[in-house]
């Protein structure tokens, strides 16, 4: 193909022009880091040149397999680079300054197989490929291409479920706990609509780490059940979850899993023209309405970024009424800019979250009126990368996130309760090695992690600081039919409060230093073309935090009076898993037992004691028990001809502290799946329906309340429209179509209230 057919390739010279304040002296607010961090960021090295000797671009053309027709707006990833395209109408796309070597594209398409593709760059040149993707299940050990080879890939480091586009939309909910639940595994803990959390594997808070980019977000979710995810869906690119040895290049204590939510604040390719999207929600239940823009623009050697988001939701309807308190008022911006070199790219964003919503009253709890909560956070990052890499490794990056966040908790009359502040410094070097043999893609980094933490109020937890640091190994083999990742992760952490002293209910507050060794092995063997059975083993280590050593106080958004634990030792844990993936034409099978046991699991254990503080809340005192548990994942999928495909998910798992007579661990949920069908009219209309489930949950920890099984119905449709050069996609979904009563065990207020109603949401979003 010559180049004259690839529209995206121009001359150098055509692409040059074409409520109350926080106690301001219980935290360091020094703007000089800040001042030169940005300084930092906007120095000018060099002058701009799109190739160099040690780069090249990279053409392409997405074709159907079938009909050899283009494919408009698919999506082409290059993995591990955090750079993707969307193809245009006639299917084509184009990467340019990529450093040379060997890279691995991705393509996603509603209605297409996810493809996996290895292509090289070449030097001072531009590569040209065409990537043949089909609706049904495409293998092939090698296809030839212009000039050059590509072969189906076996993915070791890949996310295990991504979010994005079609399915992306779909399920586009007002948090992200919402949007990517009910895949196999994966649970949302809530305490009404806005706080909701991911749960995986029965494990959350801290052992499920929730990322933005790739880093942690410098919110408090992960400390108690009130705390809202400082994260914005509406404008978010992906998400993917991750298991495995790949979560230790994130940190030591993802026995869960990790959530990371891909936004790509700081621009890391170059936009070619004016692009980006526009999109607006508005569901039934609570009233609620929803819009997010993101605009990118190249500027000669800039790169642009600006996206903003606004979401208002009244009280939810359920069938027995309505749940008072859980209105919601959310808005967001970010704006980032990054200079593109032949070397790479460094940039930098600025990003504004804040977030109203409420916590649901509960008399028998010891809230009557509920509490309103308002949320805030700032952020600054950094990031940058070098293309050209060392003898010994392909390219380095490196970034820094400077965050700070603020909420308060305040009663009906107005008056404040509690309130939280957290200042974090975070940030990683990470270098990808080069290829050795059978050894490819591995990575070498070390993170860092600063947290000053401060409350106020209602509260007797002494103000703290957090130190940080890592350092991390990965590597993935090959040899024929087996494959393997494996990594080892080092980490310390020291806990410093303010004022060392001596509490009758926590014991020694005083500065704690704990560090540990953590690491992964996953091994997979074919047996045939379509078969690959696997096992994988995690070591992970958790250092507990402020809140559970330090901790003292009513917290009545919580429903409890909590209690730390200042003697508290660091969690160890063993997880192994056994998988099998079975790939056979037009479907996918997987199924995976896994088994976790975790030394000195820490939580809030609800003594069932009245405080003598405050009698109207429950005393939760933190301990560190041993737990153990296993449980199993299927997910099927079968395509049933051209149009029709079939689906079905089954999670269990099940938890006991052996420490206590082998009693249930509390808040697990109980063995729930979906089945569902969806039809295929062609590539721009589907339509959808299924059911989702869930058994009673009757193994019980102390105090908790069982749930009842229940059947769910749900439906819904997508359509594509190309309307005055653009690109619109229409999703609507009817969910609980049969006003059905049924409770969810992790929700914290469901014996208040059954879950939300019928409820009609509908998504439009347009590309520019």
């Amino acid at each position: 193909m010559g180049l004259e057919e690839y529209p995206w390739e121009k001359s150098t010279e055509e692409r040059e022009i074409s409520r109350p304040d926080m106690a301001r002296n219980t935290l360091r607010q020094d703007r000089k880091p800040m001042l030169a961090i940005l300084a930092f960021t906007f120095v000018l090295t060099s002058s701009y040149s799109p190739l160099s000797a040690q780069t090249g671009a990279l053409a392409g053309h997405v074709i159907d397999a079938e009909t050899n027709e283009p494919v408009a707006w698919a999506t082409v990833v290059i993995d591990g680079f955090d750079r993707s395209r969307t193809s245009d109408e006639l299917g084509y796309f184009f990467f340019a300054t990529l450093p040379v070597g060997n890279y691995i594209l991705q393509t996603l398409h509603v209605g297409y197989r996810d493809m996996r593709f290895e292509v090289d760059v070449i030097e001072a040149d531009t590569s040209h490929v065409d990537l043949q993707i089909g609706q049904r299940a495409f293998v092939a050990d090698e296809t030839t291409v212009v000039s050059q080879h590509l072969h189906l890939v076996s993915p070791l480091e890949e996310p295990e479920i991504v979010f994005s586009g079609n399915k992306l939309r779909q399920n586009l909910g007002r948090t992200i706990a919402e949007t990517i639940d009910y895949e196999p595994g994966i649970a949302q803990r809530s305490m009404g609509p806005a706080p909701s959390r991911p749960v995986l594997r029965g494990l959350g808070g801290d052992r499920l780490l929730m990322l933005e980019d790739g880093e942690r977000t410098g919110d408090l979710s992960a400390t108690s059940s009130d705390h809202a995810v400082a994260i914005e869906p509406m404008t978010t690119e992906r998400i993917e979850v991750l298991r495995g040895p790949e979560t230790m290049l994130y940190g030591s204590n993802a026995l869960g899993g990790v959530v990371n939510v891909v936004r790509n604040y700081v621009p890391r390719e170059h936009p070619k023209q004016l692009g980006g999207s526009f999109s607006w929600q508005g569901e039934g239940v609570n009233s609620g309405l929803s819009s997010g823009m993101l605009v990118q623009y190249g500027i000669g050697p800039f790169a642009l970024r600006i996206d903003g988001s606004a979401r208002t939701a009244g009280d939810v309807s359920t069938p027995r009424g309505r749940l008072r308190n859980t209105s919601i008022e959310t808005n967001s911006a970010a704006l980032g800019t990054s200079i593109m070199q032949p070397w790479g790219y460094i940039g930098a964003a600025v990003g504004s979250y804040n977030s109203e919503y409420g916590i649901p009253p509960d008399p028998i709890a010891g809230h009557p009126n509920g509490v309103a909560i308002d949320l805030q956070r700032r952020h600054i990052e950094v990031r940058g990368e070098w293309l050209r890499g060392t003898a010994w490794s392909e390219r380095i990056r490196a970034h820094h996130v400077y965050s700070r966040y603020r909420h308060g908790e305040f009663e009906a009359s107005g008056t404040l309760g509690m309130e939280y502040g957290l200042l974090t410094h975070n940030g990683g070097v990470q270098a990808r090695l080069r290829e050795v043999g059978e050894f490819k893609n591995g990575a070498l980094g070390g993170w860092y992690e600063y947290r000053n933490y401060a409350a106020a109020g209602l509260n007797f937890t002494p103000d703290a600081e957090e130190y940080a640091a890592a350092a991390y190994l990965y590597q993935e083999w090959e040899r024929r039919a087996w494959a393997a990742n494996a990594s080892l992760r080092l980490d310390a952490r020291r806990v410093e409060p303010g004022q060392a002293r001596y509490s009758r209910r926590v014991g020694q507050i005083e500065t704690r230093d704990f560090s540990g060794i953590s690491g992964g092995l996953s091994v997979q063997y074919s047996l045939k073309q379509h078969l690959v059975i696997g096992s994988t083993i995690m070591r992970t280590f958790r250092a507990p935090g402020i809140e559970e050593l330090f901790t003292e106080g009513p917290h009545l958004a919580a429903y409890a009076y909590e209690v730390g634990n200042g003697s508290l030792d660091p969690e160890r844990g063993l997880g192994t898993e056994l998988f099998v993936d079975y790939h056979p034409a037009g479907g996918h099978v997987h199924l995976a037992l896994f088994r976790n046991s975790i030394e000195r699991y820490i939580f809030p254990k609800n003594t069932g004691k009245r405080s003598l503080r405050r009698a109207d809340l429950f005393l939760y005192q933190t301990v560190g028990l041993r737990a153990l548990m296993h449980g199993a994942e299927l997910a099927i999928e079968k395509e049933l001809g051209r149009r029709w495909q079939t689906l079905g998910t089954l999670s269990y798992v099940r938890g006991r502290l052996t420490n206590l007579e082998d009693e249930s661990m509390p808040r697990l949920p109980p063995l729930q799946g979906r089945a569902g069908l969806t039809y295929k009219r062609d590539d721009a209309m589907q339509l959808s329906g299924g059911v989702r489930m869930a058994a009673a949950q009757k193994r019980l920890g102390p105090f908790e309340n069982p749930t009842d099984a229940y059947i769910v119905l749900d439906f819904s449709g997508q359509y594509y429209i190309h309307w005055r050069g653009h690109l619109h996609t229409v999703a609507i979904t009817l969910e609980n179509a049969s006003d059905a009563v049924y409770r969810k065990h992790l929700n914290r207020v469901k014996k208040i209230l059954p879950e939300p109603g019928r409820n009609l949401r509908l998504l439009h979003k347009v590309f520019f």
